[in-house]
């Protein structure tokens, strides 16, 4: 069983790279960002919280992350493993993720994280805003959140790194060469 981590900023490509990865290996994406505009979408007291959060440009708390997480988890049981998109985004939620998995006699297989300069970053993000028309993707929400993914986010590196489990990716690249990259990496597992 694959469990992957995805980890980069905003706009660091995992949404499309978490694409090829289901696609490849046959995963069950857990999007913590579409788990999250779900709850929206559906106008539960969880997602009228979560909408003023998003809007904001923050992120949820743990116990809002985690108790969604899981409840998809244990909604699409899948004996291929998971691809974790946007989920862990702190230490705290890492630690609830490594004991949800132990518990079922699991663990995370591989993080991968797509690293890509803070400009190329914003550029992309106001791209998809044109795009898609995500409220949330406007400049000003853009540097905040990258700016709150280096602040909190990135110390899942050395968590990570620590197990022995991180694989950094230069992301700057057409989307082709770093699906080649993460693929290669996936693969030799």
């Amino acid at each position: 069983m694959l469990n992957i981590v995805l980890l980069g900023p905003p706009g660091s490509g995992k949404g499309t790279q978490a694409q090829n990865l289901v696609k490849e290996f046959g995963l069950t994406h857990i999007s913590t960002g579409e788990c999250l505009r779900e709850e929206v979408r559906a106008g539960t007291p969880i997602g009228k919280e979560v909408d003023k959060i998003i809007a904001g440009g923050n992120y949820v708390s743990d116990e809002i992350a985690n108790s969604i997480i899981k409840r998809y988890e244990l909604n699409h049981k899948n004996p291929n493993g998971y691809l974790f998109d946007g989920y862990p985004r702190t230490v705290s939620q890492a630690e609830f993720l490594d004991e949800s998995l132990a518990s079922q006699g699991f663990s995370i297989t591989v993080v991968i994280d797509l690293d890509v300069d803070d400009e190329v970053l914003v550029n992309r993000i106001l791209y998809r805003g044109r795009a898609s028309e995500r409220a949330d993707d406007n400049e000003e929400t853009a540097r905040k959140r990258i700016k709150i993914y280096h602040e909190i986010t990135q110390v899942l590196e050395d968590y990570y790194r620590k197990q022995g489990k991180l694989r950094m990716i230069q992301g700057d690249f057409k989307v082709e060469e770093t699906w080649e990259k993460i693929k290669s990496i996936v693969k030799s597992l």
